[in-house]
């Protein structure tokens, strides 16, 4: 990818953690609350504590004084309000790596539970958020090495293996997984074009309206025949 497009993505990005910031949506928990909750709700100690990447909940590696590494998720608070889906989440996750994926897996609460849900003020005023301890797998994100053939087939590999898996899954609560209105779901993408004037002289522009006008002529009439999930 070139410089000139990192740097556009990473300003949309610094934009878009603003909009959620000022809509105080996702968390801003300082260091000092997130070694509280470790030690509240986990029982351990935590001897560092850095902020990792995120969209829009907040992630924090943590390492152990009693050993282990973990990563401490913190929900945003809109999702939050979704326990069955970040249950449905959870389950999946555990799903996988019992299935032999290298998947995260939550760690249980002192009480036993796989999530908590936290009132705090963590500059906004109480809110709630849903907190969960995850298992850390270290090791280098695709975007941060050289893309080979290998690499790539490699990577698709896995996800057909993880489709596979997921198939065989069963669990009560798997309709929430349906979103429609979910902006990650293929229903939404016609939906973009009233976006796509905010791109205005930006050259993806016009590959991005390509690729909607592409959906909609190609993909919408077969889309009834597609797996929901």
């Amino acid at each position: 990818m070139p410089l000139t497009e990192v740097t556009r993505l990473q300003r949309n990005w610094k934009q878009y953690s603003a909009v959620m910031a000022a809509q105080h949506v996702k968390p801003n928990f300082s260091q000092p609350q997130v070694a509280e909750l470790v030690k509240r709700l986990f029982g351990l100690t935590p001897s560092e504590i850095r902020p990792l990447p995120s969209y829009d909940d907040q992630n924090f590696y943590v390492a152990a004084g009693e050993g282990g590494e973990f990563v401490l998720k913190i929900m945003n608070s809109e999702d939050s309000k979704e326990p069955k889906l970040i249950e449905m989440q959870t389950y999946a996750m555990s799903f996988l790596q019992q299935n032999g994926l290298p998947a995260q897996t939550a760690l249980p609460t002192t009480s036993g539970q796989l999530m908590s849900l936290e009132e705090m003020d963590c500059g906004y005023g109480c809110q709630k958020y849903l907190v969960r301890l995850l298992t850390y797998l270290p090791g280098t994100t695709i975007s941060e090495v050289p893309l080979t053939p290998h690499l790539l087939y490699e990577t698709g590999q896995t996800a057909a293996r993880i489709d596979q898996i997921l198939q065989k899954m069963e669990h009560p609560h798997l309709e929430v997984l349906q979103r429609d209105n979910f902006n990650g779901s293929l229903s939404y993408i016609p939906l973009l074009e009233k976006c796509t004037n905010l791109l205005d002289g930006d050259p993806l522009q016009e590959v991005i309206n390509s690729v909607i006008h592409q959906f909609k002529t190609i993909v919408i009439s077969k889309q009834p025949n597609f797996r929901k999930f």
